[in-house]
Order: C-alpha cells, then sequence, then structure tokens
C-alpha cells in the first residue's frame, strides 16, 4: 500500500521532473499533458557467453494515473524530444516506469 498520495506523486514531479510533457495515446491519437521525471540508466545485456554488453536507455518516471492505458509504441515528448515508449513498468504503487526509445 502506497503511503503517499497522487498529490504528493504529482508534487515530487513538479519539483525534480519536467512539465509540459506530452503524452500521445497512439492508438486513439489523444494528448495529454504529463509531468514526467528523464533519466538515464546503465543496463547490461546478456550477449551470449560471459560477457556483457552494455548500454543505457532512457526512462521516465510518470503518475500512473496520467497514462492509465499507455501500452508500448505510444510516445512522449519531453523537453522538444520525442520518445516512442518500448516498455511500460508500473510499480505497483501509483508511479510507473516508461522504458524509451528516441
Amino acid at each position: 500500500m502506497a503511503v503517499e498520495t497522487d498529490a504528493m506523486r504529482l508534487q515530487y514531479l513538479k519539483d525534480f521532473g519536467v512539465s509540459g510533457c506530452t503524452f500521445t495515446d497512439v492508438s486513439t491519437g489523444t494528448t495529454a499533458s504529463v509531468h514526467a521525471l528523464l533519466r538515464k540508466e546503465y543496463l547490461e545485456e546478456e550477449a551470449g557467453g560471459e560477457v556483457g554488453v552494455e548500454s543505457s536507455a532512457p526512462f521516465a518516471l510518470v503518475r500512473t494515473s496520467d497514462v492509465p492505458n499507455v501500452v508500448q509504441g505510444d510516445t512522449i515528448a519531453i523537453s522538444g524530444t520525442t520518445f516512442t515508449i518500448w516498455a511500460v513498468e508500473p510499480d505497483g504503487e501509483g508511479m510507473t516506469d516508461l522504458r524509451l526509445r528516441v
């Protein structure tokens, strides 16, 4: 059970994230203005064998209530860059991590 409220999550994103991001549901063509915290995470991809390949990927943290029907293939524009969402990872506590591609 989440301790914080949806309003507290919004304040967190206002304080540390980017406002005026545009989420687009490509299946319906509808857009919504959301707040998002954009970050780049480093990942190690399994390449077979004993050595992995390091890479990085952009992620956006958003409120689940702002993107209730988000699916792979939708887009989000943050600070002038439009990203395609290729993985959706809700935390079950009211926030969703979106794994992005440029």
